[in-house]
């Protein structure tokens, strides 16, 4: 009989704690997170890579749905993949790496592969705790981005390779967890871990698990912050938001007037909204937004960002809040990463020891952001299952009315890195 390996990369958390409240399922490991003080020197070539990975995922998901919102994240997918990537070998260990952008500057075949790699997110994880630490999460000054992980994996006739462990711990700083997956409070556990890491945004995240199951891999990320020029409640009015030329909508539309990075060209105008630790930039085309989308790249996008000088702008712009769930199997398997899906391909013994055929039969992400006066809250949820132009001039304060659909992406500042990207196209959605 074929195992199953259900690796599920999650992504929303706050404060790091055991794998459950109520179970002593935590495995001791040989390693200890590696505590980096001194984070800043990011590798720029992964940073890219991510972002470009991420916009590669949002442009596929725009042109598979469509007419409908979208929020992604381009840090969770590619976390995940990362850790699940130490775990392959050979064609699928290649196909997660080209499909991360991450070939085009490192060989596959050297060891130091995994290594750079890996201490890229170590450094982004470490540089989230310094920024949330000791901050107050229901304090709306404050910004929290937290990244959380875990390994969970049958406790009987299984072996997991012990290198793998250790560099889930000292690398992503990963809870280990030995569980039955045949017992119904694994999943009562996995999920209240899921819903302490998330602030509580996810509940019931995983449905059910199986005795065939042998392994989950959960990574989570939590977003929250103020904007530093908030949008006071008196200002908020309706006002129409242009769904498509033949449908318009009444929606809470918030306004100010602050001194921002602005560009605008023929085709756009980009705002930047700012948080204490990250921003979201706001690009709102002149066309269709179909065009800009598929007309751009990440790399494309930010030498747009880099033209961005300050100027009063007389902003207008929705309250939102809405919940994606996203499959993306088909998507990986049409972006390369075929093998891995494969029970005759896929290669994953760097992670478990086994005579039985592994292959991934599940990936997907659900995400949840609510932007309104005071700032933003957004999560996103990865899963993996495996069974086994020049810049216009402008003296007066310019009018931007995002009163129609819009590219969003909130980016760190210290490391650029993409938390969350999203195309707006109703606010009211439920």
């Amino acid at each position: 009989m074929r195992l199953k390996i259900i690796l599920f990369l999650l992504i929303l958390s706050l404060i790091i704690t055991g794998c459950t409240m109520n179970t002593n399922s935590e495995v001791k490991s040989d390693a200890t997170f590696n505590v980096n003080k001194t984070t800043g020197n990011y590798n720029e070539d992964i940073i890219n890579s991510i972002n470009e990975t991420g916009y590669d995922v949002l442009s596929y998901l725009n042109n598979e749905n469509n007419g409908k919102n979208i929020l992604f994240s381009p840090l969770s997918l590619t976390t995940a993949l990362s850790m699940l990537e130490n775990g392959a070998k050979e064609e699928t260990k290649e196909e997660i790496l080209n499909f991360l952008n991450f070939l085009n500057f490192l060989n596959f075949l050297n060891l130091g592969t995994d290594e750079n790699v890996n201490e890229t997110y170590n450094q982004l994880i470490n540089h989230f705790y310094k920024i949330s630490d000791n901050k107050n999460v229901e304090d709306r000054k404050t910004t929290v981005i937290n990244m959380a992980n875990s390994f969970w994996f049958r406790n009987y006739d299984l072996k997991i390779r012990k290198d793998y462990i250790n560099e889930i711990k000292s690398s992503y700083d990963g809870d280990i967890c030995a569980v039955d997956f045949g017992n119904e409070n694994t999943k009562d556990a996995m999920n209240e871990w899921i819903e302490n890491k998330t602030n509580g945004l996810l509940k019931n995240t995983i449905k059910e698990t199986d005795s065939l199951d042998i392994a989950y891999l959960i990574n989570t990320l939590y977003f929250k912050g103020q904007w530093l020029n908030e949008f006071y409640e008196n200002g908020t009015k309706k006002n129409d938001f242009y769904v498509n030329k033949d449908l318009k909508i009444r929606v809470d539309m918030m306004n100010n007037e602050e001194q921002r990075n602005y560009f605008e060209s023929e085709k756009v105008q980009i705002i930047k909204l700012d948080y204490s630790d990250a921003a979201m930039y706001v690009f709102l085309p002149k066309g269709n937004i179909n065009d800009f989308i598929n007309n751009n790249d990440s790399m494309k996008l930010n030498e747009l960002i880099e033209n961005m000088e300050y100027n009063k702008v007389d902003l207008s712009f929705p309250k939102f809040k809405f919940t994606n769930n996203n499959d993306l199997v088909d998507l990986l398997k049409d972006l390369g990463i075929k093998s891995a899906f494969d029970y005759k391909l896929a290669n994953f013994d760097y992670m478990i020891e086994s005579e039985n055929e592994v292959a991934i039969t599940k990936v997907f992400q659900n995400t949840t952001i609510e932007v309104d006066e005071k700032g933003t809250e957004a999560a996103a949820v990865t899963v993996i299952a495996t069974k086994e132009s020049a810049a216009l001039v402008m003296n007066e304060p310019v009018i931007m009315n995002c009163n129609k659909p819009f590219l969003f992406i909130i980016k760190d500042k210290a490391s650029n890195t993409d938390l969350f990207s999203g195309i707006l196209r109703t606010p009211n959605e439920k």
